[in-house]
C-alpha cells in the first residue's frame, strides 16, 4: 500500500481513503464482523464518489 501524500490532490487524498477502506472492510469481513465490513465498504464507496469530483454538467438543449 502507497503511504498517503500531505501535499496531494482532493481526490487522490479521497481514493487513498477509498482504498485503505477496502482493506478494512476484507479485514472485518475475515474476522467475521460483517456489520463493521459492510459500514466500511459503504465509507469507501463514499469516498469514491468524492474522489472522482463533482458531476460533469451537460449543455442543455
Amino acid at each position: 500500500m502507497e503511504i498517503w501524500n500531505r501535499n496531494a490532490s482532493p481526490q487522490a487524498s479521497a481514493s487513498f481513503i477509498e482504498e485503505v477502506l477496502k482493506q478494512l472492510a476484507e479485514l472485518a469481513a475475515l474476522k467475521g464482523y460483517r456489520g463493521l465490513a459492510t459500514t466500511l465498504m459503504m465509507a469507501a464507496l463514499e469516498a469514491a464518489r468524492a474522489s472522482a469530483g463533482p458531476p460533469d454538467r451537460t449543455p442543455e438543449h
